[in-house]
């Protein structure tokens, strides 16, 4: 099932941030209450917008997801491109969350932020499915993006933070 562009569940949801540095870029559906401060895909390809201001070198990212509808049955192939880094490729088998870890990408000489772009091919809806009243192509859920700096940033960072308060 495919919404028309101008249904208010396929308006692009971007700007959201979501970790210091972190924002949504397109490809998401803007917020529902049902969702539970998750973001949900709404394309086979949705970005996060990664500032080079705050991550000016890569830094590992862990990404917690969970496929909407993948089982054995109905598998989902999800591909992570990280600019400047390897291709990361799983295949995802069931809707429980899964935790990956891969760097920020290398940004181009000059650039505000680059695009990380997650990439996935199985897509349903709640309602065709049975499961409730939301109408919405649902690919996959963001529910965490959490940067893990290395061990002297972060020891830097708090030692900063102490020093001004």
């Amino acid at each position: 099932m495919l919404l028309p562009s101008n249904s208010r569940f396929e308006q692009p949801m971007e700007g959201r941030e979501l970790s210091t540095g972190i924002r949504l870029g397109r490809g998401w559906h803007t917020g529902d209450p049902a969702d539970a401060g998750a973001a949900w895909t709404r394309s086979p390809r949705a970005t996060l917008q990664i500032s080079a201001g705050h991550f000016p070198e890569p830094v590992p990212l862990r990404l917690t997801l969970r496929a909407f509808c993948a089982s054995p049955e109905r598998q989902g192939t999800l591909r992570l491109l990280s600019p400047g880094q390897p291709v990361l490729q799983r295949v995802l088998t069931s809707t429980a969350p899964v935790t990956l870890l891969l760097p920020t990408p290398r940004h181009a000489p000059g650039a505000e932020s680059t695009a990380l772009t997650l990439a996935f091919d199985l897509f349903g809806s709640p309602l065709l499915e049975g499961t409730g009243p939301d109408e919405r192509q649902l690919g996959l859920a963001l529910l965490d993006v959490t940067p893990r700096w290395p061990l002297r940033r972060r020891l830097n960072a708090v030692l900063s933070r102490l020093r001004r308060g």
